[in-house]
């Protein structure tokens, strides 16, 4: 009884972020996006985000899903909602959690964006405004 229940929450957690897609990594985070999650208001799209971290961060994060709104016509964005988990991939306890908007970040690759070049939050921008 116990196997088939184990078994049973392995598979309702594999299926909880089957559909989250990688959109890029860095040395030490992976980011997912939820393709369902996007939603279009014009020019403005909002999305879920996983930054799944390779090692536990300070207070026992392990990874962060943040709601992001994007402004598509003026590349950038920012975020609106967070909140940190125990383990991977969102699961797990929540460790913390805030609703606040973020200052918006410029990701543009022409001059005056106010993010370096090879952040992860171009690729997301990029995925999120072609669909």
């Amino acid at each position: 009884m116990r196997a088939i229940l184990s078994g049973v929450l392995l598979l309702a957690a594999a299926s909880a972020w089957a559909d989250w897609v990688k959109v890029t990594e860095t040395r030490d985070t992976g980011y997912y996006l939820d393709p369902a999650s996007i939603s279009d208001q014009g020019d403005f799209r909002r999305v879920s985000v996983i930054q799944d971290y390779a090692q536990q961060a300070p207070g026992g994060v392990r990874s962060r899903r943040v709601s992001y709104e994007i402004d598509c016509a003026g590349e950038r964005l920012r975020s609106v909602a967070a909140t940190e988990y125990s383990q991977p991939m969102a699961q797990g306890a929540s460790v913390n959690s805030w609703e606040r908007e973020s200052e918006w970040l410029s990701v543009a690759s022409r001059t005056g964006s106010n993010i370096p070049s090879r952040t992860p939050y171009r690729p997301i921008l990029r995925f999120v405004c072609s669909r």
